[in-house]
Formats: C-alpha cells, structure tokens, sequence
C-alpha cells in the first residue's frame, strides 16, 4: 500500500494539537458580578467630578489650602518641599513619577481620592 503525502502538510495535525491543547488551557472567563448596592452608593455628583491623578495640576494643589493639607497629610516630606513650587506646570500623576518625590500608588491613590472629596 502507497502512503500520499500532500508536500509539507505534515506538521497540519502538530500544529493542531498544539492550538487545542492551548485552548483547553486557557482559563474561561467569569461571568460578570453585579455590584452590591453597596459598591453603587456613592453620590452620582461625586462620581461625575471624580478626577484622576492625571488630571490634577499641581498648581491647583499648591493654591489651595484644602488641597495642600491632603497633600501634607499623606505625603509631608512633598509638601514641604522647596523645589515643589518647580512642578506648578505639572500633574500629580507627573510629579509622582519621579523618585525623588517618593509616592507610591497608594500614596497617590489616597491624595486623590481625598481631593476628590472636596
């Protein structure tokens, strides 16, 4: 008996092999959780003037008050820094960038969170 081989189709069953052991691998996504009413119960204003650390200037932290004591209150070494009246042009999320300024997320996350509950 005569075997048929199609050129270079060999590696066709291989290669399937592979894919479907990949794809019985993968993790199957979760359905979806709805929230807890909970979850949902902040202000919709609130939500609606929520911003992000991106988006808020440094110059608007370090001309007001209310703004400056949440960033004293969670990053004082900042705060009181000389060359932070250098940043004025810059976001927070910028000046947390650097290494120097020493925020980490959570740090940044809090200041934010705290300015947006002015």
């Amino acid at each position: 008996m005569k075997v048929r081989t199609m050129g270079n189709l060999a590696w066709v069953p291989v290669t399937a092999a592979i894919i479907l052991a990949g794809c019985a691998a993968t993790k199957t996504a979760e359905p979806a959780k709805t929230p807890t009413p909970a979850a949902t119960a902040k202000p919709a204003i609130a939500r609606a003037n929520a911003r992000a650390a991106n988006q808020i200037p440094m110059a608007e932290i370090l001309d007001d008050p209310k703004k400056l004591a949440v960033l004293q209150k969670h990053a004082p070494a900042l705060a009181t820094n000389p060359q932070l009246s250098m940043a004025r042009g810059m976001t927070l999320a910028d000046v947390a960038g650097y290494a120097q300024a020493g925020l980490n997320q959570e740090m940044v996350k809090s200041i934010v969170d705290d300015i947006n509950k002015l």
